[in-house]
């Protein structure tokens, strides 16, 4: 992940799009990590297992969505949220109540763990890290933070998430 030299006030973070966008940190932005096979296909896997629920276990699932972090001004792009119904609609998502962060193969667990920390002192109560290479998960809540046996991540909102047939699915051939 790269940062720019120069801050850039945050009024012109907000009214700016990126390709790919970007975070924005201390008044930096930061260069997410986008675009390979299985990063990209693991997001559209998750994706859909949460946008089949939407409606029955009331929430909206967002990929690539800002996130305000804090007042700092911090923002960050999680690879996907979940937002529980209703909430007050704003062009920045505050607070979500599951935050997906899922490897690219040039992600330091350094910077994840940051991320991670951020998102738990910003009080989002489920934060997943997905890692799609090594076939793992790790859950951080207000608990702490543990690899997650068994592949099954579970919330009230969101409901059982087997991480494990995921896996399975995203390594079927492409035929």
């Amino acid at each position: 992940m790269g940062v720019t030299l120069t801050t850039v006030p945050v009024e012109e973070y907000l009214r700016t799009t990126y390709h790919p966008d970007r975070e924005y940190v201390d008044g930096q932005l930061v260069e997410r990590n986008v675009g390979e096979h299985y990063h990209s296909l693991m997001q559209s896997l998750i994706g859909e297992v949460l946008s089949s629920r939407r409606r029955e276990r009331r929430f909206r699932v967002f990929t690539e969505q800002r996130v305000q972090i804090n007042d700092e001004p911090r923002y960050r792009i999680p690879d996907i949220c979940v937002k529980r119904l209703p909430y007050h609609v704003t062009p920045i998502l505050v607070l979500p109540d599951v935050v997906i962060e899922i490897v690219s193969p040039d992600d330091r667990a350094s910077d994840l763990l940051a991320k991670v920390g951020e998102y738990l002192r910003a009080g989002i109560p489920h934060i997943w890290v997905v890692d799609p290479y090594k076939r793992s998960v790790v859950e951080a809540d207000a608990g702490g933070i543990r690899e997650v046996r068994g592949l099954v991540v579970e919330t009230e909102l969101t409901g059982a998430i087997d991480f494990g047939q995921l896996f399975e699915w995203l390594y079927e051939p492409a035929e």
